[in-house]
């Protein structure tokens, strides 16, 4: 029980690391005289360092005790914290964010692999929705509790948060986190991602992950900019907006174990297909008619973030079986990947954003677009299996 907290503990550290200083955004480019392109850098960065340590905290994590990976990666994540609270330049500040990334990365990989080691596959599905919801009402209260913090206080004081949590995780898992003796053969060289990476099965399992995944942080990373700047919601409402869909996403990824239980994995992951489906149609809808009503941006944002529920609780599970013996590479390949693309996004939506929806919307309803075709092959393909 310790442990399934301590894995919480953690996602709740990796929501918080996003969410909880994105409200600051206004305040660092006064601070720092940036551009809208300049501050997306402080989640760039870290994107970047995630996706890359990924790499090495799956193979590590394969090899070796996963515990001592979790650990070590904490403390990395502590130093980071410490130079973002300290940062008296903007260059300090995004050394901060990348050593967050670097740090971040195992502890949220690895987890998986643990859950997959420790659990009954037909438990995955279930316990995945508890993590989901976890993390996603942190990232709902996160911008209500970063925009407050920063209201009251200022940007270095949603950095303090980060570093208490860092530290409580790391004390947390070092009781908690026993981890599994990790298989010597497993080459610690990037080639041994070759057998994932050729296995069109796994890419096409992580592919709609990806498109589930992509367009909420892409929202999330532009959120602040959109309402505050674009749709002129005053900093003490943001949190709300962008906090309800990440709270009703919560609620039902935890309200899932008893969904699936009640209806099947088949139905429930039918129900979210068609319920982004409707979710890419009001997309469609508000670029088309340039709404530029933020509640009703909220309310589509809200559609999508149902939708995503089920597909990700139930392919995410199936992914890390695909090939034997690469639980903490799969979960770290998914990791990077997802976050690869998610900053390229982020970047190209922050260049071409003229202060609309336009640009936010071509990338929601592109990726859903390519998550029908994806579910389409899947099925085509006989990939697409359900425990029920």
């Amino acid at each position: 029980m310790f442990r399934f907290f301590t894995i919480l503990l953690m996602w709740i550290l990796c929501g918080a690391e996003l969410d909880l200083f994105i409200p600051s955004f206004p305040e660092l480019q006064k601070v720092f005289q940036l551009t809208p392109f300049m501050v997306q850098l402080t989640l760039s960065v870290n994107f970047v360092a995630f996706c890359l340590f990924c790499i090495f905290a799956g193979t590590l994590g394969d090899r070796f005790n996963r515990r001592h990976v979790i650990l070590i990666s904490l403390g990395i994540f502590i130093v980071g914290s410490i130079l973002c609270v300290s940062a008296n330049s903007f260059t300090m500040l995004l050394v901060g964010r990348f050593l967050q990334g670097i740090g971040i990365a195992a502890p949220t990989t690895l987890s998986f692999a643990v859950i997959a080691d420790e659990y009954l596959p037909e438990e995955r599905p279930r316990l995945m929705g508890i993590l989901n919801g976890i993390a996603s009402f942190t990232g709902a209260f996160a911008p209500v509790v970063g925009s407050m913090v920063n209201l009251y206080f200022n940007w270095r004081a949603n950095f303090t948060i980060l570093l208490i949590l860092g530290m409580l995780c790391f004390v947390c898992s070092y009781f908690a986190v026993h981890g599994k003796k990790g298989d010597p053969h497993v080459s610690l060289s990037p080639k041994s991602y070759l057998p994932l990476l050729r296995s069109s099965q796994l890419m096409t399992h992580l592919s709609a992950i990806w498109m589930l995944t992509v367009p909420y942080w892409v929202f999330v990373g532009m959120a602040p900019i959109l309402y505050m700047e674009g749709l002129g919601v005053p900093l003490k409402y943001y949190g709300y907006y962008q906090g309800a869909m990440s709270l009703v996403f919560a609620t039902v990824s935890i309200m899932s174990f008893k969904l699936l239980d009640e209806f099947g994995q088949k139905k429930c992951f039918y129900f979210g297909k068609w319920t982004s489906f409707c979710g890419a149609g009001l997309v469609l809808i508000i670029m088309l008619l340039n709404v530029k009503d933020p509640m009703i941006i909220a309310g589509v944002m809200i559609v999508l973030a149902v939708g995503a529920v089920f597909p990700i609780n139930i392919l995410y599970p199936l992914s890390l079986e695909v090939l034997e013996n690469t639980r903490g590479r799969a979960a770290a390949l998914n990791q990077a990947l997802r976050l690869v693309i998610t900053a390229i996004m982020l970047e190209l939506v922050s260049y071409f954003y003229s202060g609309s929806f336009l640009s936010i919307g071509v990338v929601l309803f592109s990726c859903m677009l390519i998550f029908f075709i994806i579910i389409k092959i899947m099925i085509y393909k006989q990939w697409l299996t359900f425990q029920d």
